[in-house]
């Protein structure tokens, strides 16, 4: 479902930049706007014209939006997007700006429909410097959801009744670390009760409790599939374990590229089953897409590895992609580059040749193809293609079938054939991951001119890292159209560890979803008449054909009545290990809880609250089922709370091999070490010969990260303005350091003494952070860390 939504985006992003634009005069000052006529809109065969007037548009505006003071009409323009998907109508969009001195201190954005006037979106950016967030925020999820129910009955009161609330980015909600926070409230398109996800509206709430974007998507061109008897949500749970499929993939996080322990994890196909008869199904195909990992060509190579020596030129490079691609005479050699780089993975130097072929065209190049053209990289030590992409314009006239003479078994066998003769060294690691022609409609064959040939990289029976080789074939002459070579020089295991049995995985992996009922758009085919492997072609060479923006009005989309699973956990990305059935950052390899932490031992105590705070961003260690709030709290444990709660509680926080440790005893073996390096980044730590992460954190130590938290370390030195009345001064190395934090109510006396050497608990650490917190929101704008 996601790599189709992701091809359907890329598809309507180049629509949108093809299709023709009406601009207004952008001359409008002061609202002193100049009236243009409603303009005609290409629609399905007959005109739409912009029955909404500028002036009608903006003041349409004023009544959705209040325009605040000190805001300026800057510019209105009206689009016209008839080939993007459900929006063939005029849009007319509004720009409001604040500007001081030729600082703009903040921009609105409004769009309105130019047919019947709805609020289509609308963001706001405050680019205020003394503006402030409030911490914590001025309201909570729930009072932004009351904020977002009263907006919509505001701005589009005829589609509250045809609304659901989604519930999963609370189910997700954290209480936020800064006060730069934005509730995300959601409301799916309801179609008799059921929710279809793919409509709806979005608003975006602050901590202050304003509306700062607000977006709405319906599409009245989907005819939804009838809500039949369907089965139940407990026979569905039984069926996606049947029939989920899991492999084995290695992983390299991202942020850990280089590494030579790549993570193995377990991977699940994505579907949906049929509501009403259970069976699996995606939007692509009409059944699951598996992520078996499939027997590769052969057992052993079929050579040795090609030799890193060759160092080709300029005319071996060409001779090699034109023998293997087998060339027209007629494509000339317009370009060759060459590059050298360095692997991030590997650390080795790699070169390479970048080629470009062309062939001059005698057809007019405003509205017909150019010409042939073709380009590739090669290797130049190893003599490998890395890449090759060549395009024909012959027979991709939109009106016209394509008719296939290659069939998919075909293809397959040339590919196999390709990949053994010239990747012969990895034919122990590829395994044909291909479809089967029956997945594939008669009115999609129609429209597609290329089969995919997909070879995946299996070790020992495990996936390498997402890594393939793709092949693309001319349905209709058989030629190679395009190759593309990924594999990379990571050292994989050349055997697959002891990992946890498929049960114990499928066990784990669905208690990270929920069951729901909804509708899905099924496959559109060809979009709006045209498919998109040949409209993104088309595109690229300047043919649109005319007839797209009728065809997409007279095509009926057609929705099916699905159960999905809809993942819990959304804040990042994630995988679980198969050998340690641990969670783990996806960009880091850190281990992770998924689930909200919980601890039995807080429940009655004084700081549960700001204990819990620090739990949920796991800034506190967990032992089981015990976080022991009145037990000291190491120095590696407050540096962690502290560098999570200055990064607004976001993870990810990444030091690679290549950093050098600042201190002898936080090596980057150990768990501490982002931590620390990015406090020592921060200026919170100074490099030195130990850390001493075990020891214990005393008041004095703790009050002084605080303050150079704060970016107050310098006002300190100065003794004579702090008031320092509290018994024990004398004990104390930095007056200024207890007065700020004492001041500032992060800390507070014991009686009448600081205690400066007396060791900080768990609970006494969140405390003071959770008021850190507040009061660097007061004293700080919203900038200075972010």
């Amino acid at each position: 479902m996601l790599r189709q939504v992701g091809t359907l985006a890329m598809a309507s992003s180049l629509l949108l930049t093809a299709a023709p634009q009406v601009w207004a005069d952008e001359a409008v000052v002061q609202n002193k706007a100049i009236s243009v006529p409603a303009v005609p809109v290409q629609g399905d065969g007959k005109t739409l014209e912009a029955s909404i007037t500028k002036e009608r548009a903006i003041e349409l505006a004023k009544t959705y939006i209040t325009i605040p003071t000190g805001y300026t009409l800057q510019s209105v323009s009206l689009n016209s997007y008839y080939a993007n998907t459900g929006r063939n109508y005029p849009t007319w969009n509004i720009n409001y700006a604040k500007k001081v001195k030729d600082q703009y201190y903040g921009s609105l954005n409004v769009s309105i429909h130019g047919l019947d006037g709805t609020l289509l979106s609308y963001s706001m950016n405050d680019n205020d410097p003394e503006l402030k967030a409030s911490y914590p925020p001025k309201v909570d999820y729930k009072a932004a959801k009351d904020v977002a129910a009263a907006w919509i009955a505001k701005v589009n009161p005829t589609k509250q009744k045809e609304l659901l609330y989604n519930d999963a980015e609370e189910n997700a909600f954290r209480t936020p670390l800064d006060g730069n926070y934005e509730y995300n409230i959601r409301f799916d398109r309801s179609v008799n009760g059921v929710p279809f996800t793919q409509n709806g509206i979005n608003i975006s709430v602050n901590g202050e409790g304003q509306v700062t974007n607000y977006g709405f998507n319906w599409d009245s061109n989907i005819a939804f599939e009838e809500n039949k008897t369907t089965i139940s949500s407990e026979r569905a749970a039984q069926l996606f374990r049947e029939k989920a499929d899991l492999s084995l993939l290695y992983q390299i996080p991202n942020q850990t590229k280089g590494k030579k322990n790549p993570i193995i994890s377990y991977n699940m196909n994505e579907f949906s089953l049929r509501a009403g008869s259970g069976e699996m199904w995606n939007p692509s195909t009409g059944a699951a897409n598996s992520v078996g990992n499939g027997k590769p060509l052969t057992d052993k190579p079929l050579s040795g590895k090609p030799a890193n020596t060759l160092n080709l030129t300029k005319e071996q490079a060409v001779e090699k992609v034109t023998a293997t691609f087998n060339l027209s005479s007629d494509l000339k050699l317009q370009q060759a580059s060459y590059n050298e780089s360095t692997n991030s993975e590997t650390g080795e130097t790699e070169s390479s040749w970048n080629l470009n072929w062309s062939q001059s065209s005698e057809k007019d190049l405003n509205g017909k193809m150019g010409g042939s053209g073709a380009w590739a990289t090669v290797n130049s030590k190893t003599g490998e293609i890395k890449n090759f992409n060549s395009f024909v314009p012959n027979g991709l006239d939109a009106d016209k079938e394509v008719e296939g003479r290659v069939t998919l078994e075909d293809a397959k066998k040339t590919a196999i054939d390709y990949v053994k003769k010239n990747l012969p060294f990895y034919t122990d690691q590829l395994a044909l991951d291909a479809s089967s022609e029956k997945d594939f409609s008669t009115e999609q064959l129609k429209h597609m001119r290329n089969w995919e040939i997909r070879f995946k990289r299996v070790i020992d029976g495990v996936n390498a890292g997402n890594e393939n080789v793709t092949l693309n074939m001319d349905r209709v002459s058989g030629k190679i159209t395009s190759y593309y070579f990924s594999l990379s020089g990571v050292p994989y295991p050349n055997q697959k560890p002891e990992v946890l049995t498929v049960d114990k995985a499928k066990d784990m992996l669905f208690t990270q979803y929920d069951i729901k009922l909804n509708y899905v758009v099924a496959n559109k085919g060809p979009i709006y008449g045209v498919p998109i492997e040949k409209y993104l072609v088309m595109a690229a060479a300047g043919e649109v054909p005319q007839n797209v923006s009728k065809e997409a009005n007279n095509q009926k989309l057609e929705a099916k009545l699905v159960y999905s699973l809809v993942p819990k956990f959304t804040r990042e990305a994630y995988l679980l290990d198969a050998q340690t059935g641990q969670w783990k950052n996806a960009n880091t390899g850190e281990v992770i809880s998924l689930d909200k932490v919980k601890v039995d031992d807080i429940q009655n105590h004084w700081a549960r609250n700001e204990l819990q705070l620090m739990l949920d961003y796991q800034a506190l260690d967990v032992k089981d089922g015990k976080v022991n709030p009145d037990q000291t709290i190491k120095r590696g444990e407050l540096i962690k709370m502290l560098v999570i709660a200055m990064n607004g509680g976001n993870g990810g926080i990444y030091y690679g091999k290549e950093r050098a440790a600042s201190f002898a005893d936080v090596k980057s073996s150990s768990p501490l070490f982002a931590y620390v390096e990015n406090a020592v980044d921060r200026g919170l730590l100074d490099p030195g010969t130990d850390f001493n992460p075990e020891a214990n954190m005393d008041r004095e130590d703790m009050a002084q990260l605080i303050v150079k938290a704060l970016g107050y370390k310098s006002l300190t030195k100065f003794d004579g303005i702090f008031n320092s009345n509290f018994a024990d001064k004398a004990n104390v190395k930095n007056v200024g350091v207890a007065a700020i934090v004492l001041g500032l109510d992060i800390m507070s006396l014991s009686g009448d003494k600081f205690e400066p050497q007396q060791e900080v608990s768990k609970a006494q650490a969140a405390s003071a952070f959770s008021r850190f917190l507040q009061k660097r929101a007061e004293l700080q704008d919203q900038h200075r860390y972010f």
